[in-house]
C-alpha cells in the first residue's frame, strides 16, 4: 500500500520519516480477504450499473463518501443520476487488490488498487482508488470510498500521496506510487521483498518499477529546465535506516524515464528539505541540476551533503 496520512509536512523527507510504513496490519482470515475481493468486484458492477437493491449489499448505512459522510440512500442516488448524465461512463480494476488490515476494535482493511475510468471508453485515465471495509454482522460492506487525486484536490495542505504535473512536457497527468510483495502480488511484509509501481494517470505510460520499496512520497518540481516538463521526485520508504534512495522521473517518448541518477537522503540531517532544495536548476548551466546528496565522509566520521551539477537525461 502507498503511504496514507501524509498532510502537513514541513518537507518532503520528514513526511519519509513519519508517515506509517506500507505493510500488513492484524492478519486478516483467507476467507476474509476472498469475502472483500468478492465485495470489491461487486462495487465494481455496480459502480457501472448502479441498482438500489444491490448497493444494500455494498456498503454500511453510512459512508463517507469522496469526503462527504452520507446515508447509504444518498450514495445511491447519486451514483445512479451520474450514470444516468453519462451513460458510456465505464470503469475497471487494473492491478491486484492490496488489502491492509486495520487495528480497529471489529475487523476493518483499508482496499487501494488503481482502476480504469472515463466518460467514454477513449477519454479513461488511471486513478489511485480506496475503500475502507468493515466486517458487520450481515457480512463485510464499504464504509469510506474515494481516490488519492480527488481527495488531493479537495484539500489545501500538500499531500504526498500524489503529485499533478506536466511530465511530458504538454499535458497534465498524476503520478503516484503502489507497493506490493514481488513474488506474491500481495501486501509487503518485513520479512520477504517489496517493490514499488509508479503509475501514470495516462494509461498508456506504463508503470516504472523501484526496488526496495514500500511505499513513499511524490512530489512535482517544476523549472528545471526550458523543456515545459515538470519531474517526478520520488522519496521511498524502506523497512529501517534514516537512508534511502530518491529519484527523478519524467515522462519522454510515452514512458516513464529517469531524468537524472538515483541519490542518496539521510533524514538525520534532511528532515526538513523540500524538494527544490534537494534537486534545484543550475542557473550556470542549460540541462543541468544541482543536486544535493548525502554521503558518510569517513574522514569527519559524519555525513555530509555533497552538491553537484548533472545533466538530465534526454532521449534521442
Amino acid at each position: 500500500m502507498a503511504v496514507t496520512g501524509s498532510k502537513g509536512m514541513r518537507g518532503a523527507a520528514a513526511l519519509m520519516f513519519f508517515l506509517p510504513l506500507a505493510c500488513a496490519g492484524a492478519a486478516l482470515t483467507p476467507q476474509d480477504e476472498q469475502e472483500i475481493g468478492k465485495l470489491i468486484a461487486q462495487w465494481n458492477v455496480f459502480k457501472n450499473r448502479p441498482q438500489a437493491a444491490s448497493a444494500a449489499a455494498l456498503y454500511a448505512g453510512q459512508i463517507t463518501f469522496y469526503g462527504k459522510t452520507l446515508p447509504l440512500s444518498a450514495v445511491v442516488e447519486q451514483n445512479a443520476a451520474f450514470v444516468q448524465k453519462h451513460p458510456h461512463y465505464t470503469q475497471k480494476i487494473v492491478n491486484r487488490l492490496t488489502i491492509d488490515a486495520l487495528d480497529e476494535a471489529q475487523p476493518a482493511a483499508q482496499v487501494t488498487f488503481v482502476k480504469a475510468a472515463g466518460l467514454e471508453a477513449s477519454s479513461e485515465c488511471y486513478y489511485p482508488a480506496t475503500l475502507l471495509v468493515a466486517k458487520q454482522a450481515e457480512g463485510w460492506r464499504i464504509r469510506e470510498e474515494s481516490d488519492w487525486i480527488t481527495e488531493s484536490n479537495q484539500q489545501k495542505e500538500k499531500d504526498y500521496r500524489v503529485a499533478g504535473g506536466r511530465f511530458n512536457g504538454v499535458t497534465k497527468s498524476y503520478a503516484w506510487l503502489s507497493a506490493s510483495d514481488p513474488k506474491t502480488g500481495g501486501v509487503c511484509d518485513e520479512s520477504g521483498d517489496c517493490e514499488c509501481d509508479v503509475w501514470n494517470s495516462d494509461p498508456a505510460i506504463a508503470p516504472a518499477k523501484l526496488p526496495s520499496c514500500i511505499g513513499g512520497g511524490v512530489e512535482a518540481l517544476a523549472g528545471l529546465d526550458e523543456s515545459g516538463r515538470d519531474r517526478l521526485l520520488i522519496y521511498p520508504q524502506w523497512w529501517t535506516s534514516a537512508w534511502s534512495v530518491a529519484y527523478l522521473y519524467d515522462i519522454q517518448q510515452k514512458q516513464w524515464v529517469k531524468a537524472i541518477p538515483s541519490f542518496s537522503m539521510n533524514t538525520n540531517v534532511q528532515e526538513n528539505v523540500q524538494g527544490k532544495e534537494l534537486v534545484a536548476r543550475d542557473a550556470r548551466h542549460p540541462g543541468q541540476v544541482i543536486v544535493a546528496q548525502a554521503k558518510w565522509d569517513e574522514e569527519k566520521e559524519d555525513i555530509v551533503i555533497e552538491k553537484a551539477s548533472v545533466p538530465l537525461n534526454v532521449l534521442n
